[in-house]
């Protein structure tokens, strides 16, 4: 995909909601490993109704969608937008940390083969790469240097796309993937935590990035806001409802007065420390 068609789609995957999410999710475990408070549990109903009315959004705004169905042994498989990164007609599919989370990969491939894409797969077993830390942004693509991605998997995707710079920006926990600090929200303007995480990023993309982006800063506070998560997509941006994010809410409208701008939630799937970029896959 070149710049002057960055955010041009025709098509997205979005993957359904086992009932194994509410108790075994990787978020869950992770964060009884750093010692933050578990939320209470996920209301399926509740999540499949949003992640219902997500999927019908993304039809409503013109996208052809095809819905995987939910694997019980993989609790994290709606979040498919880790499993690859799609550039044109060419996808990668990752290796996420969580072996658990390698079983999504080959349903996830027949998939995108399916579909006629060129599909690269990334083999190595010492690498880790996931999509939610992987931000392209027409130009470049700026990865999180995390718990989730590391060095190997970052040389991987520049490998398969060899046409665009990589830079590698570091992440420290409890911030996992790069998407909850930093998201493309239109071209050449990115939307940006107000967290240290998000400051960080963007003082390194400042500096090393080879071309130039506008921030806007957006209240961000560790797994409550997540309101820099936002998809852009023709001409279209995707973000928070105003419930979520009142000042975030304003600022969109005030940076995009000309934008059609859509609130959406999957407050549900927040519970295991999702965003909306999680949980689809825009295609070309």
């Amino acid at each position: 995909m070149s710049s002057s068609n960055f955010g041009t789609y025709k098509r997205a995957i979005v993957r359904q909601i086992p009932d194994s999410i509410r108790d075994h999710s990787e978020a869950l475990k992770d964060r009884e490993e750093q010692g933050i408070p578990i939320h209470e549990p996920i209301d399926l109903e509740k999540a499949r109704t949003e992640h219902a009315l997500y999927t019908q959004t993304l039809r409503d705004l013109g996208l052809e969608v095809t819905v995987v169905p939910a694997d019980e042994s993989t609790p994290d498989c709606p979040f498919v937008e880790d499993i690859c990164v799609v550039v044109g007609n060419k996808a990668l599919l990752t290796r996420p940390q969580g072996a658990a989370r390698r079983k999504e990969v080959d349903t996830i491939e027949k998939v995108l083969t399916d579909l006629g894409l060129e599909v690269h797969r990334i083999r190595n077993k010492r690498a880790t790469l996931e999509g939610g830390d992987v931000v392209f942004t027409g130009h470049e693509f700026f990865v999180g240097d995390s718990a989730c991605s590391n060095p190997k998997g970052h040389k991987i995707l520049a490998e398969t796309f060899p046409e665009y710079p990589v830079l590698a920006i570091p992440l420290d926990p409890p911030k996992f993937h790069l998407k909850g600090a930093i998201c493309m929200a239109a071209p050449g303007v990115m939307a940006v935590g107000e967290s240290k995480w998000g400051v960080r990023a963007w003082k390194k993309i400042q500096k090393h990035a080879k071309f130039t982006y506008e921030p806007l800063w957006l209240p961000d506070k560790v797994f409550a806001d997540h309101t820099c998560d936002v998809i852009f997509f023709n001409g279209n941006l995707v973000h928070c409802k105003s419930q979520e994010g009142a000042e975030s809410v304003k600022r969109f409208a005030e940076r995009f007065p000309d934008v059609n701008r859509v609130e959406l939630t999957i407050g549900e799937l927040k519970k295991v420390d999702a965003g909306l970029t999680c949980c689809s896959v825009l295609l070309p």
